[in-house]
């Protein structure tokens, strides 16, 4: 059987290239497009140094944040409701990330929650000690990073003493999300239902970023 065959002729030829220039300049557009239509991620707030303890028992600055995202939350172990949800979130976080991204607890009871208690917490969230490092220390340093870097909210209760165990301390039940020079870029409140949905959007758009 014969193959059928098309001749060229000078002007088909520069009808192939038209289309074939069109078709990437369509391309680039829309990528342009795209690129244009998400603006990039306000500086909310700077933050500075700390100095805390992960679980492990080692200490964590600023400088152990630095090259890569950040996702930090308020817990505390004795809470069994809003903190244990915050956490069921943050392990089905840990699931959808790469391990480029740092994952920190801050204890808002850490006179309660020393490394060892915080290491038993984590095993329950299937907590990866590499990439999610739950942190304890004094009251004070604690609370001035959570406040004043991280724009959380944290009280301890007045009146322990009458307070539900949930109750003993108010915190915020905000995930915050840092650059690579540990900027605070966004909040996403952990309670709403799209909650990881858009942990996860904003730091792709970190990501680009670089």
């Amino acid at each position: 059987m014969a193959a059928f065959f098309m001749p060229t002729t000078p002007w088909l030829n520069k009808c192939i290239w038209a289309t074939l220039v069109l078709s990437m300049a369509g391309i680039v557009a829309v990528y342009l497009r795209q690129a244009v239509s998400t603006p990039p991620l306000p500086v909310l707030h700077p933050t500075g140094d700390f100095q805390l303890t992960n679980q492990l028992g080692h200490i964590v600055g600023k400088s152990s944040l630095i090259g890569h995202p950040t996702v930090v939350n308020v817990i505390f172990s004795r809470c069994p409701t809003q903190c244990h949800r915050l956490s069921q979130r943050m392990s089905q976080l840990q699931g959808k990330i790469g391990p480029e991204v740092q994952l920190l607890s801050l204890s808002a009871d850490p006179g309660y929650d020393t490394p060892e208690v915080l290491t038993q917490y984590g095993r329950k969230y299937d907590a990866d000690s590499t990439h999610w490092w739950f942190l304890t220390g004094t009251k004070a340093e604690i609370y001035r990073y959570a406040t004043g870097d991280l724009l959380f909210t944290v009280l301890e209760n007045p009146d322990p003493a009458h307070a539900k165990l949930e109750d003993l301390f108010i915190h915020s039940a905000d995930f915050a999300i840092l650059d690579g020079q540990a900027r605070l870029r966004a909040v996403v409140h952990g309670e709403e239902p799209e909650a990881l949905a858009k942990i996860v959007q904003v730091l792709n758009q970190l990501r680009h970023e670089r």
